[in-house]
């Protein structure tokens, strides 16, 4: 009996989420500070649902996951396609394992050959975690290095 008048007082949840707009460019802008990139960039409205979904499962190394919601968010038109295209090139980075890149970069002295079925995702987390069981962490950022900026790595070597 009590239930009743408490949710008739608190009324439907629908008139309150539709009245919640998201924030300008603007607002987040200075929310976030004038030097701050803001990651919502090229999504609409609803799609920044899609995005930060996206987000978290990239986070949490689920990347197939991650890329199945991108192409729906993209094909139902909730991302753009740029964005799409970034999140994608994220998911690449974060999933290339340590033997892929250069031959020439594997040469290197004091390469981590232990940690080349590794993926930078992998090593990211076990710097995080202060897991040095595998490599030492001076080991772990060289591989981070290799497989974050092999292109600029690959210029010094030349």
């Amino acid at each position: 009996m009590l239930v009743g008048p408490i949710l008739l007082g608190l009324g439907c949840g629908h008139e309150r989420s539709a009245s919640i707009r998201e924030p300008s460019a603007t607002a987040k802008q200075e929310r976030h500070g004038p030097d701050t990139e803001v990651e919502d960039e090229g999504v609409r409205a609803k799609g920044s649902t899609v995005s930060s979904r996206v987000s978290v499962l990239i986070a949490n190394g689920q990347f197939a996951e991650a890329e199945a919601l991108i192409a729906e968010g993209v094909a139902s038109g909730l991302l753009s396609q740029p964005h799409a295209t970034r999140l994608l090139e994220r998911i690449a980075q974060l999933n290339m394992k340590l033997g892929e890149i250069s031959a020439r970069l594997q040469r290197a002295p004091d390469f981590p050959s232990q940690l080349k079925d590794y993926t930078l995702f992998q090593i990211k987390r076990m710097l995080d975690r202060g897991d040095f069981s595998l490599a030492t962490e001076a080991q772990l950022r060289m591989a981070k290095k290799l497989l974050e900026n092999p292109d600029r790595l690959m210029d010094k070597v030349r």
